[in-house]
C-alpha cells in the first residue's frame, strides 16, 4: 500500500513539473515523460540482464513487449519472448554457482549504474519540451528504483543493493542454495524426473527447511501425478512461522494450484478442492500475490467447472505472459482440453502439438495427446 501510495504522488509530481516546465508545449513535454518512463523501466531490465552475464548469473527467460506473444524461442534453460507491442521488457534472472548473493549483488549495482547513466543522458536533451518530460520521467523512475522492495511480483534494484547484503537465515540459505535447486528444476524442466529427485534426496538432507526444495519436491510430486503427496507437502508449510509475507503468498498460491490440479484427476474432490483454491487464492492476494499469476489455475477450476468459454480464455492469457516452456504447454493443454470438450478436436490437436514440443513429458500433455490420438 506505501508503495503505491508512494508511486501515486512521483507520477502526480512528474506530470506537475512536466506541465510546469513545458507549458506552451505541454503536450510534448508528457510525450517526452511516456517515453522516458518506458526507456528507464526498459534501462533497469537491460542492465540487470548485462549485470547477470557479467557476474555470472543465469538469464532464465527475457521477454520483450507487452501484449500476446508474437514469436517465443524455447531453449534447454532459457526462453526468449516477443510480444506484439514492443514497448518494455521482463527479464528473470537464477543463480548457477556458488557465490549467489555476492554475484546478485553486483548484478544489481550494474544495473543502478546503467539505470543512472541513461538518466543522466536523458538531460542531454532538455533544450526542447520533448527532453524536459523525458529526463524529469526517466529520473523519477530511477529514483523508485533505489528503494528496496521484494513483492511477489515485483523486485527492486534497490533491494539488490540495499536489502540482500544484510540478509541472513533462512532468507540467505535460500539464495545460496539456489545452483543446487536450479541443476533440480532443470532436470524437471527437461523432464527427467529421476534425476530431480536425486538432487532433491541431497538437497534435503542438508537444507530440510528451504522453501526452494520443497518446492523442487512439490513440483516433481505434481510430474509424477502424486498431487495428494505434493498437496500435504505445500499445506505444512503454511503452518511455519518463519515465513515472510511474500513467501506465504506463493505457498497459498501454489497450494490452491495443487488442490485444482487434484480435483481434474479425480484424486480430490471437486468441492472441497475448488473451495480450498479460491481460499487459498483470496489470501495470497491479500498478501501480494499478483492476479493474473493465478490465471492459469483459475483457467482449470473454470474447465473443472464446465465453462470452457472463460477456461480458454484465462488459459490464453495465462500462455500469453508465460515465462517458462512448461507453464505454457499447460496453458495449451487447458485450452485444448476446452476445445474436446466443446466437441473441436482439430484445434485441440493444433494447441496440443505446440505443448507436445514444449514439454511433451508433462502428464497432463501425454494424457490430453493420448486422448486425441485415441478420438
Amino acid at each position: 500500500m506505501t508503495v503505491t501510495i508512494v508511486r501515486t504522488l512521483v507520477t502526480a509530481l512528474v506530470v506537475a513539473g512536466t506541465i510546469a516546465w513545458t507549458l506552451s508545449e505541454f503536450y510534448l513535454g508528457l510525450a517526452g515523460a511516456l517515453v522516458g518512463l518506458l526507456v528507464e523501466l526498459t534501462a533497469a531490465q537491460a542492465g540487470l540482464a548485462l549485470g547477470a552475464v557479467l557476474f555470472g548469473l543465469r538469464i532464465t527467460h527475457v521477454i520483450i513487449g507487452i501484449g500476446g506473444e508474437l514469436k517465443s524461442w524455447t531453449w534447454t534453460h532459457q526462453r526468449l519472448v516477443l510480444r506484439r507491442i514492443p514497448v518494455l521488457a521482463t527479464v528473470g534472472i537464477s543463480g548457477l554457482k556458488p557465490g549467489v548473493r555476492r554475484r546478485t549483488v553486483l548484478a544489481g549495482a550494474f544495473a543502478i549504474l546503467f539505470c543512472a547513466v541513461i538518466a543522466a543522458l536523458a538531460w542531454l536533451t532538455t533544450g526542447s519540451s520533448f527532453g524536459r518530460g523525458m529526463a524529469l520521467a526517466a529520473t523519477a523512475c530511477f529514483l523508485l528504483q533505489l528503494v528496496p522492495r521484494d513483492q511477489a511480483g515485483n523486485t527492486s534494484l534497490g533491494w539488490f543493493v540495499f536489502t540482500l547484503p544484510k540478509m541472513t537465515g533462512r532468507p540467505l540459505a535460500e539464495l545460496e542454495a539456489r545452483p543446487g535447486v536450479v541443476a533440480g528444476m532443470d532436470a524437471y524442466q527437461r523432464g527427467d524426473l529421476d534425476e530431480a529427485e536425486r538432487i532433491y534426496a541431497e538437497l534435503v538432507r542438508e537444507h530440510p527447511d528451504l522453501l526452494t526444495v520443497v518446492g523442487l519436491k512439490v513440483v516433481t510430486s505434481c510430474a509424477r501425478e502424486k498431487y495428494l503427496d505434493a498437496l500435504q507437502t505445500v499445506i505444512g508449510l503454511s503452518s511455519r512461522e518463519d515465513l515472510s509475507k511474500r513467501d506465504l503468498a506463493f505457498v497459498m498460491a501454489t497450494t490452491a494450484g495443487v488442490a485444482v490440479l487434484a480435483v481434474e484427476a479425480g484424486q480430490f474432490p471437486a468441492e472441497a478442492g475448488l473451495e480450498t483454491a479460491r481460499s487459498m487464492f483470496g489470501n495470497a492476494y491479500e498478501a501480494g500475490y499478483p492476479k493474473q499469476r493465478a490465471n492459469g489455475t483459475l483457467a482449470i477450476m473454470a474447465l473443472i467447472e464446465g465453462d470452457t468459454r472463460r477456461a480458454r480464455e484465462l488459459a490464453g492469457y495465462s500462455a500469453e505472459s508465460s515465462e517458462h516452456a512448461q507453464g505454457r504447454a499447460d496453458d495449451l493443454v487447458t485450452i485444448a482440453r476446452a476445445w474436446m470438450a466443446d466437441g473441436d478436436n482439430a484445434k485441440a490437436r493444433e494447441l496440443v502439438a505446440e505443448a507436445h514440443e514444449l514439454a511433451g513429458w508433462s502428464p497432463r500433455v501425454a494424457a490430453t495427446r493420448a486422448r486425441l490420438e485415441i478420438s
